[in-house]
């Protein structure tokens, strides 16, 4: 049986103020795609990486600066095409088990993909990192900017990546994209084909690189892990 990854990495970088993809943004003199790659290394046998054309020789180059050896294939238009042409190129048997990843959650702890994997092997058609959450929420103010009501963040939970799957149950989600164009990840997708998805324990560090205030934590991390000779 197979374990491997698809990593997403089209992402504009317009919201860091970066002139290049999210995922060719250094941290610490590697991109965060590598990062991304190399924290994935520990637990499975393969990955491929989509990403947009015309970056596609940038992010080879990136990944084997790094020493990771990945594919790089062409994305979609969208995070489901691109999650689908992935899936393509792995060219994965039915029962394998595929994580699927954002390179802005660059950081995420192994142990965590280790997690999804578990419960996957365990009967789960899916599993994704979950992460209690700390805010006070509220609905959306009103035309008058008068706030919403108070909701009950007791019964919510923030979702991470790697999110993962048997083969088989990835693939027929991406086939039913059509049926819930709304979906924001893939266990939406998948949980709209009736498969069983799971919750695991997320981390910290799982979280996604997107504002100009989200590199320093990130360099900080990888100083950290850099220490600890990784």
């Amino acid at each position: 049986m197979t374990i491997a990854a698809v990593i997403t990495a089209a992402g504009s970088g317009s919201r860091l103020g970066a002139d290049a993809p999210k995922a060719l943004v250094l941290i610490e003199g590697r991109a965060l795609v590598a990062w991304a790659a190399l924290r994935l290394d520990e637990v499975v046998d393969s990955v491929v990486v989509t990403a947009p054309a015309d970056h596609l020789d940038a992010m080879r180059a990136a990944l084997a600066d790094a020493g990771v050896g990945a594919l790089v294939v062409s994305g979609g238009e969208t995070r489901q095409a691109s999650v689908a042409a992935g899936l393509a190129a792995l060219e994965l048997d039915p029962d394998d088990i595929v994580l699927i990843h954002d390179a802005a959650r660059a950081f995420q702890e192994p142990s965590v993909a280790a997690a999804t994997i578990e419960a996957v092997r365990a009967g789960a058609d899916g599993a994704i990192p979950v992460l209690p959450v700390v805010d006070t929420l509220i609905a959306a103010p009103g035309a008058d900017g008068s706030i919403g009501d108070v909701v009950d963040r007791d019964g919510l939970r923030a979702v991470q990546t790697p999110q993962t799957f048997r083969a088989r149950v990835a693939i027929d989600a991406h086939r039913r994209a059509a049926e819930a164009p709304a979906a924001t990840d893939d266990a939406t997708l998948a949980r709209a084909g009736g498969h069983r998805i799971v919750a695991v324990d997320g981390h910290e560090w799982g979280f996604k690189v997107t504002r100009p205030g989200d590199p320093p934590l990130a360099r900080g991390i990888a100083r950290s892990l850099a220490g600890g000779g990784a």
